[in-house]
């Protein structure tokens, strides 16, 4: 057990023969948000879950402030771990104005207090001049400002967020996220995040963990994940990328497109079989009757295009570009890395 507001250790699951939960182990720092940023499907809503109680795993240990809130012989019950969460449909009791809502939970305490905490919560959300108003008379932001607040109001320990912008509309998420991201901070609250968008994940937290299948693959902060991932899951999970095989030698790695410089050659020995994980800007198209590389489709998207070159090999690679460019499908061009890359490489067996 470490110096953590929040650790889970050993943690297991299963649903049938379904195995959930794979020997998960993390940690909350104070103050922190961290996103758990995985596919459907990878146990991220399960975590959440067991986190604040709702499930219980068949093995593991959980500590909140240094005190066992789950293990043998103990499981302290949801409400008196003093962990809040939202859900992805916010839960707002329709029938209740947005006041009301937020005095739901602290509803036991003294009326003083409950005034004071619900001002505050409400200032801190910006919903002062909507106290009166009930759910359906709010936008799709405006709900999730009241979720929060009414979470708020009773001073968890930890916030717990299940994909917390999936019910909004593109044009909102970016505003949104961004209130999001300046009210947790401004009230210092400790967040777990649960997201499967890298753009959210990467922009609202500190610490971002790539879970796969169960398990917590790689956590670390944002730059990290994306410029060091340990594993091609991570790779994948952190931004958009392409494989292609290749033989190390010294420290580079020679492929179809040519000699690529490897981020990390100690790693590696002379004529080792890898993938090679190239991100869409890292490569510079030439077009050249020579060219062994065939563009074979063009998406233009406003302030950007990507092509889609193969190769000789038959490995198809994205490449960006931000200017707009006379460069069509069927061309042949030369790929060349843009000066200063260095390439991720995984070696083939562990892929």
């Amino acid at each position: 057990m470490g110096d953590f507001l929040l650790e889970c250790s050993n943690l297991n699951i299963n649903f049938g023969q379904n195995h959930v939960i794979k020997n998960l182990n993390m940690h909350l720092l104070a103050g922190e948000i961290l996103s758990i940023l995985g596919p459907s499907g990878c146990g991220k809503t399960t975590l959440l879950r067991i986190i604040a109680g709702l499930e219980n795993p068949s093995q593991g240990n959980i500590y909140l402030k240094n005190h066992k809130i789950f293990g043998p012989n103990i499981n302290l019950q949801p409400s008196n771990r003093n962990i809040g969460m939202i859900f992805q449909d916010y839960a707002l009791f329709p029938h209740l104005t947005v006041e009301k809502n937020i005095l739901f939970g602290i509803s036991n305490l003294e009326k003083k207090i409950q005034d004071e905490n619900s001002e505050r919560v409400q200032q801190l959300t910006r919903l002062e001049g909507l106290k009166d108003r009930y759910p359906h008379e709010l936008s799709g932001g405006q709900q999730q400002r009241v979720a929060i607040a009414r979470t708020l109001a009773t001073n968890p320990t930890v916030l717990l967020m299940d994909e917390p912008f999936s019910n909004l509309d593109a044009s909102l998420r970016l505003s949104v996220r961004m209130e999001m991201e300046q009210i947790l901070k401004s009230s210092n609250t400790t967040t777990i995040f649960v997201t499967h968008d890298r753009e959210e994940a990467f922009s609202i937290s500190d610490r971002v963990a790539i879970m796969v299948e169960g398990a917590i693959q790689q956590v670390g902060p944002p730059d990290q994940i994306y410029f060091w991932p340990n594993s091609k899951e991570s790779a994948l999970m952190s931004g958009n990328c392409d494989f292609i095989k290749g033989s190390v030698s010294g420290e580079s790695v020679n492929t179809s497109i040519g000699a690529l410089p490897m981020r990390m050659p100690e790693t590696f020995s002379d004529g080792d079989q890898v993938e090679v994980a190239i991100r869409q800007t890292d490569l510079s198209m030439e077009p050249t009757p020579t060219g062994k590389n065939i563009v074979v489709r063009k998406d233009f998207r406003g302030d950007e295009t990507i092509f889609w070159v193969k190769t000789p090999h038959g490995e198809v690679i994205q490449c960006k570009h931000k200017i707009h460019t006379t460069l069509f499908p069927g061309l042949k061009v030369k790929l060349s890395p843009v000066q200063y890359t260095k390439f991720n490489v995984f070696s083939i067996s562990n892929c």
